[in-house]
């Protein structure tokens, strides 16, 4: 965050939206919409059913995103708790915990 405490927004919104806050920020619960519309619209597009998103949220783009980092930087502590903002064991194991699909392929390849 900047000295002057106030951070940029990542995330800015159309000038069109109503609901748009000061500065053009998009609100949580924006965002909670806008992710959980661009599953629905893959889910509609993918015929797959093992490619299905189901109801995404920004919390599971935190955790991918977690997984892949930690992957990436071979279970790096100080990458991970300084890309996710915890220091917390508990928090880093449950961000970095590969998913069902991943930890099943692993006990297959045994």
């Amino acid at each position: 965050m900047p000295a002057d405490g106030i951070s940029q927004a990542l995330f800015l919104s159309a000038s069109s939206i109503a609901a748009r806050r000061p500065g053009g920020r998009l609100s949580a619960r924006s965002i909670n919409t806008i992710v959980g519309e661009v599953g629905r619209i893959h889910d509609l597009q993918t015929s797959d059913a093992d490619r299905q998103l189901g109801g995404l949220r920004p919390h599971d783009l935190r955790h991918t995103f977690a997984y892949q980092l930690s992957q990436a930087s071979g279970h790096n502590r100080a990458e991970l708790e300084r890309r996710l903002g915890h220091a917390n064991d508990r928090y880093l194991r449950l961000y970095t915990n590969p998913p069902d699909d991943i930890a099943a392929s692993y006990v297959e390849e045994l």
